[in-house]
C-alpha cells in the first residue's frame, strides 16, 4: 500500500498565515474599532511614508490587534491613503511556526519561505502583521526578521508588551534601527463610556435590544474586579459575551442584569460581592464565619474587613485583596480560616493555592519560586509562584509557616505585597491584585507555653499579646511588617472551644462511609466527649491534637466493634467510657427513658402523621429519608449527571465556545437545565444528609433535639416532593412559569397585600435556589408578573392557583362582603411561559421612556391586549421589549380560564394561622409563611393530587411514614 504523503509547511507556505486581515474585512467579519482615529491615522503616516516600521507597545488587552484590523477595513471600505488602498494585510503569529519546527534552523527556514511566498508576485503589496515578538532572539528568527528590514521586501507592522520591546532593544539592537515604537495606552473612563455605547448599539438586532446599561454594568464590573487586565479588551467581551448569551438562550433584551449574571458564571465570584443591591451584613457574615473558626473573634473580624471593603469598592486596586499575617500556634485554625475565604470569595476551596514556605529556607530559593534568570527551560524562569498562579485571576494565596522561609525570599515578596504583582525570571509581570494573601507563622507561638518566671502570676492577655508582638518584631523586619495589613493574632483554644470542636468531629466521624453504608445507629453518651477532651486538651497543639485522639481513642472503639462480628442494617452501637480514660463500643440496644419531640411527618394523600419522636427515633426516620433520596438521585443517574455538567461547562470555558452561536446555544440550554437538575438532586441529598446529622447530634446533646425534629421533617417534605416529581414524570424537566398576583381592587391596602404575595414568592423562589424576577405590572387592579424557573416549577406552584385571603378575625366568614376577609384578597394564576405561546390577535406592545415602576424596577414597554372570546382587557408595562410583552399578555388571556376557588387564608389577628380550606393544611407561622415558606403546603396539595397514583403497597412496604 503506497505511503500517504504527508504535507509539509514547505510545500504551501501560505498555510503558515495565521489570518488574512483584509479578506475578514472583506466578509465583513472584523468588528468596528472605535475612539481609535488619531493613532490609526499615525500608523497609516508611518506605513505610507516607508522607512522605519510600527511597533505597537502596550499591555494586553489595550487594543492592539483592534487597531490594525480597523486599518484593514480602511483598506477594503476605500478609506485608507492612497498609498495602501491596494495593500493586503495578513497575520503571522511566531509561535504557530516554531510550534512546526522541530529546532531553531527550520523555524527560521519556515520564516523565510513565507516572507519570500508573500513577495510574490513582484509589485504586489503585503503587509505582514507580525505577533510573539517575545520568541525573537538569539538564533531563532532575530536573523531572518533582521535581513527581510533591511532588504525592504516587506512593510512590517510589530505588536508587543512593553517588557519584550525593552527585551528586543537589549538582546538585538539592531532591530531598533528599524522601528518606530507607538505606545498604545488604555483608553480613559469617558473615552471607554462612549465606546461600549457605540458596541451596544451595534450588538443591537430587530430581536435584540441592548439597554444602555448593560455597558455601564460591564464597565463598572470589569473595572472594579478584574484589574489585572487591560481596557477595552475586557469590557467589550464581557458585553459581547452577555450579548450572546442572551441570544443563544431565545432572549430578547440585554441589560445591567444580564451582563452582571455572565459575569458573576465566569469569574464564580458570589452576586454577594457583585451586587450592589444585595447588602453585606458584616454581624452576621462574623457569625457564620466564627461558627466556624471558633474563638478566634479578633483574627475573623479583621480578616471580613477586607470583605466589606471589596464589596464597597474601597479596596486599594493597586494592591491585592488583602495581605494578612496569621499568628498563633498551631491546629487552632489559620489554614481553615484561609479555605473558608477562598469558599466564600471565589466558590470553591480550589481557589486556594497553597505555598509551604518551609521548604524554601535558604538565600537563593527564592529563585525557585520567582524564577531562575539562570534556569533551563521557560518553566524554571518563569518561577513556581507562576505556575501555581496561573488560571486564577481570582485566589487565596496561602504561605505557610512564612517565618520558616530566607530572609532573601521575604524580600522578594515586598513588591507582591506592595504593588499586587511581581515580576518573574522570564520578565512576565504576574498580576495578583485580585489575590488575598494569608501568610501563616508560629512565631511568637511559644509565648502561651512558657511558664511564668519566679514567682510572678500568671501574665493578662494584654501582656501575653504583647510578648507575642514584639518577638514576631523581632523576627521580621519592619519593612516586611509594614505591608501586611492585619497581623491576625489566633489565640490557644481553651476547653469551651475543644469541646464545641469535639461534637462537630465526632458528627463527622459518624457521616463516615463505614457507618452510613452499614447503616447503623451510634449512640455516644456524654461522658465519651468529656474523656475526648480531657485527652485531647492542648494548648499547645490545638485541634490537630485533639483529632489525633478521636481517631485513637474513639474511631478505633467503633473500628473494632464494627468488624468483630457482622452488623445487620440499623444495628445501635453504643459508645461509652470505661474510666482510665478508656472508651469501648458495644453492638447493644439501648435501654432507658429517653426525651421525645412531636414531628409533623407527611404521608400517602393529603393526611399527616403526627408523632413523638425521640434522638434514636429520628435517626431512624432520617436514615429511611436518606434511603428513599439515594434511591430518587440513583434512578436519576446523579454521578453520570455530574461529570456531563462538568464536561459541558469546561465547554462554555473554551475561547472559541461563541465562534458557532448554534451550537454554543443548545450547549448552554443543556447545561443550565442539566445544572439545576444536578443542583435539585445534591439539595435533595444535602437535606438529608443535614437530617441525620443533626438527629445523630441530638444522641449526644439533648438540647438539638428540637432542632433535629425540624431538620428531620424539612428533609421528609423534600422526599415527598421529591417522589411526586417522579410519580408524575418530571424529575428531568426544568419549566419556566408566570406567576399573575392580581389584587381584588386598587386601593393601598389591595396593593399592600399583593406587594406582600410578590414578596412570598420571591422569597420561596431564592430558598430554593430558583431564578424568580418581576417582568411586568399593571394598576386599577393592581397585578404583578412574576418570571420563575426551576426544576418542577409548574408542578409545584400549581398549588397556589386560586384565591388568597387576608384577615384579622377568624370568626368572621370570609364570604360576608362586609369583612376585612372579602376585601383583602388576590388572585394567583400560574401560566406556562415556556414552548410556543398563544397566537392571539388584539394585542398592541411598543416601547416606552424607561421609568420605574411600583413593583418592577425598570419599565421599558407597554401593551394592550384585548381577548375577542371573553371580552377581558388587559394593560401591562414590563421591563422587556415589546415583542417580549407581548407574548406575556397573549399567556396571561389565554389563562383567565383558570379556576379560582380559595386556596389559602391568611388570618393574621391575636389567633394567627395561615391555612389551605383543600387540604386542611395549617400552620400558625404566619410570618414564616409570608417569608416563602410554603413548602409544607405545596406537598399537601401534590400529595393530595396524586392520591392513588402513588402505590400504597409500595408506600408501606419502604415505611413511608
Amino acid at each position: 500500500m503506497p505511503k500517504t504523503h504527508r504535507v509539509s509547511p514547505f510545500d504551501d507556505p501560505s498555510r503558515l498565515i495565521e489570518r488574512d486581515l483584509t479578506a475578514l474585512a472583506r466578509e465583513g467579519k472584523i468588528p468596528v474599532a472605535y475612539g481609535v482615529d488619531s493613532v490609526v491615522g499615525e500608523i497609516e503616516a508611518l506605513l505610507s511614508q516607508g522607512g522605519k516600521h510600527p511597533h505597537l507597545v502596550g499591555d494586553l488587552g489595550v487594543g492592539k490587534t483592534a487597531l490594525v484590523q480597523e486599518i484593514a477595513r480602511r483598506v477594503i471600505d476605500g478609506r485608507a491613503p492612497r498609498a495602501l488602498s491596494s495593500w493586503r494585510i495578513v497575520e503571522v503569529a511566531l509561535s504557530s511556526i516554531s510550534s512546526r519546527a522541530t529546532n531553531e534552523k527550520q523555524s527560521n527556514e519556515l520564516l523565510e519561505a513565507l516572507l519570500d511566498s508573500l513577495a510574490e508576485p513582484k509589485g504586489s503589496h503585503t503587509l505582514v502583521f507580525l505577533r510573539d515578538l517575545e520568541l525573537v532572539g538569539g538564533n531563532l528568527f532575530a536573523s531572518v526578521l533582521l535581513s527581510s528590514l533591511r532588504a525592504g521586501n516587506h512593510r512590517f507592522l510589530l505588536e508587543s508588551d512593553a517588557a519584550t520591546a525593552n527585551a528586543l532593544r537589549s538582546t538585538t539592537p539592531a532591530l531598533a534601527e528599524h522601528i518606530h515604537v507607538l505606545h498604545v495606552e488604555e483608553p480613559s473612563e469617558d473615552a471607554m463610556r462612549l465606546l461600549l455605547s457605540r458596541v451596544s448599539h451595534d450588538l443591537e438586532t430587530e430581536s435584540l435590544r441592548v439597554d444602555e446599561s448593560a455597558g455601564t454594568m460591564a464597565l463598572r464590573l470589569t473595572t472594579k474586579f478584574l484589574l489585572a487586565q487591560r481596557h477595552p479588551r475586557k469590557s467589550v467581551e464581557l458585553l459581547r459575551e452577555a450579548a450572546a448569551q442572551v441570544t443563544a438562550l431565545a432572549g430578547r433584551f440585554v441589560g445591567g442584569d444580564e451582563v452582571m449574571r455572565r459575569f458573576c458564571e465566569a469569574t464564580r465570584l458570589p452576586k454577594l460581592l457583585v451586587d450592589d443591591r444585595v447588602p453585606l451584613d458584616l454581624a452576621a457574615l462574623e457569625k457564620h464565619f466564627a461558627d466556624r473558626i471558633l474563638g478566634q473573634q479578633d483574627a475573623v473580624s479583621a480578616v471580613l474587613r477586607s470583605v466589606a471593603l471589596l464589596k464597597a469598592g474601597l479596596n486599594d486596586p493597586r494592591r491585592p485583596l488583602g495581605v494578612f499575617l496569621f499568628a498563633g500556634p498551631t491546629g487552632v485554625g489559620k489554614t481553615h480560616l484561609a479555605k473558608l475565604l477562598a469558599e466564600y470569595l471565589f466558590g470553591s476551596a480550589d481557589r486556594m493555592v497553597r505555598v509551604n514556605m518551609s521548604d524554601y529556607p535558604d538565600d537563593g530559593d527564592e529563585t525557585v519560586l520567582f524564577g531562575s534568570p539562570w534556569g533551563h527551560g521557560r518553566d524554571a524562569r518563569r518561577g513556581e509562584l507562576t505556575r501555581l498562579l496561573d488560571g486564577k485571576a481570582f485566589a487565596v494565596l496561602l504561605l505557610d509557616e512564612f517565618e520558616k522561609a530566607g530572609k532573601s525570599c521575604h524580600d522578594r515578596f515586598l513588591q507582591l505585597f506592595d504593588e499586587g504583582k511581581f515580576i518573574n525570571a522570564l520578565g512576565e509581570t504576574v498580576p495578583c491584585s485580585n489575590v488575598l494573601i494569608a501568610a501563616t507563622s508560629n512565631a511568637g507561638a511559644e509565648v502561651y507555653r512558657e511558664p511564668p518566671l519566679g514567682f510572678s502570676p500568671d501574665r493578662s492577655a494584654e501582656e501575653l499579646l504583647a510578648e507575642v508582638e514584639r518577638r514576631i518584631s523581632a523576627l521580621f523586619r519592619p519593612e516586611l511588617l509594614n505591608r501586611f495589613d492585619a497581623v491576625c493574632h489566633f489565640h490557644p483554644l481553651g476547653r469551651v472551644e475543644i469541646r464545641k470542636i469535639a461534637l462537630r468531629e465526632v458528627g463527622r466521624v459518624l457521616e463516615r462511609d463505614g457507618i452510613r453504608a452499614r447503616s447503623l445507629d451510634v449512640d455516644i453518651e456524654p461522658d465519651v466527649i468529656d474523656v475526648l477532651v480531657e485527652k485531647g486538651y492542648s494548648p499547645i497543639f490545638g485541634a490537630r491534637y485533639l483529632q489525633r485522639e478521636i481517631e485513637k481513642t474513639l474511631t478505633s472503639a467503633l473500628a473494632v466493634e464494627i468488624t468483630r462480628q457482622p452488623l445487620p442494617p440499623g444495628t445501635h452501637v453504643r459508645v461509652l467510657a470505661r474510666g482510665h480514660g478508656r472508651v469501648a463500643a458495644l453492638a447493644d440496644p439501648a435501654t432507658g427513658v429517653t426525651p421525645t419531640e412531636p414531628v409533623v411527618m407527611p404521608t400517602v394523600g393529603a393526611e399527616v402523621a403526627h408523632r413523638r419522636r425521640d434522638a434514636r427515633g429520628l435517626v431512624d426516620d432520617a436514615m429511611k429519608l436518606g434511603a428513599r433520596a439515594a434511591d430518587i438521585t440513583r434512578a436519576a443517574e446523579l454521578e453520570a449527571l455530574s461529570a456531563r455538567r462538568t464536561e459541558m461547562l469546561a465547554e462554555t470555558q473554551a475561547p472559541t465556545f461563541w465562534d458557532d452561536p448554534p451550537r454554543a446555544a443548545a450547549t448552554l440550554r443543556a447545561y443550565r437545565a442539566l445544572d439545576a437538575q444536578v443542583a435539585e438532586l445534591a439539595k435533595l441529598g444535602a437535606c438529608c444528609a443535614a437530617a441525620l446529622h443533626r438527629a445523630r447530634g441530638a444522641l449526644t446533646d439533648p438540647s438539638v433535639l428540637v432542632a433535629a425534629a425540624r431538620a428531620v421533617e424539612l428533609a421528609a417534605r423534600e422526599v415527598q416532593l421529591a417522589e411526586a416529581r417522579v410519580a408524575t414524570g418530571t424529575l428531568a424537566t426544568v419549566d419556566e412559569v408566570l406567576v399573575e398576583i392580581t389584587g381584588s381592587g386598587s386601593d393601598a391596602p389591595q396593593r399592600e397585600w399583593v406587594d406582600t404575595l410578590v414578596r412570598m414568592y420571591l422569597g420561596w423562589a431564592e430558598r430554593r435556589g430558583y431564578e424568580a424576577s418581576a417582568i411586568a405590572e399593571s394598576h386599577d387592579p393592581h397585578c404583578v408578573v412574576l418570571r420563575v424557573s426551576g426544576p418542577g416549577v409548574y408542578g409545584f406552584l400549581a398549588a397556589e392557583r386560586g384565591t388568597h385571603r387576608r384577615t384579622t378575625d377568624r370568626r368572621a366568614p370570609s364570604t360576608d362582603p362586609g369583612t376585612d376577609a372579602a376585601r383583602i384578597a388576590a388572585s394567583v394564576r400560574v401560566h406556562r411561559a415556556d414552548g410556543e405561546g398563544p397566537a392571539l390577535l388584539g394585542i398592541v406592545a411598543q416601547p416606552v421612556k424607561r421609568k420605574a415602576g411600583a413593583f418592577v424596577p425598570r419599565i421599558a414597554s407597554s401593551a394592550l391586549a384585548r381577548s375577542e372570546s371573553t371580552g377581558h382587557v388587559l394593560r401591562l408595562e414590563g421591563s422587556g421589549d415589546p415583542d417580549d410583552l407581548r407574548d406575556v399578555a397573549a399567556r396571561l388571556l389565554a389563562g383567565r380560564g383558570q379556576s379560582l376557588d380559595e386556596s389559602r387564608r391568611y388570618h393574621t389577628g391575636r389567633a394567627a394561622l395561615v391555612e389551605d380550606p383543600r387540604t386542611g393544611e395549617r400552620t400558625p407561622r404566619v410570618k414564616d409563611v409570608l417569608r416563602g415558606e410554603i413548602d409544607s403546603f405545596i406537598a399537601a396539595w401534590i400529595a393530595r393530587m396524586l392520591g392513588d397514583r402513588i402505590d400504597p403497597a409500595n408506600s408501606s412496604k419502604s415505611d413511608r411514614f
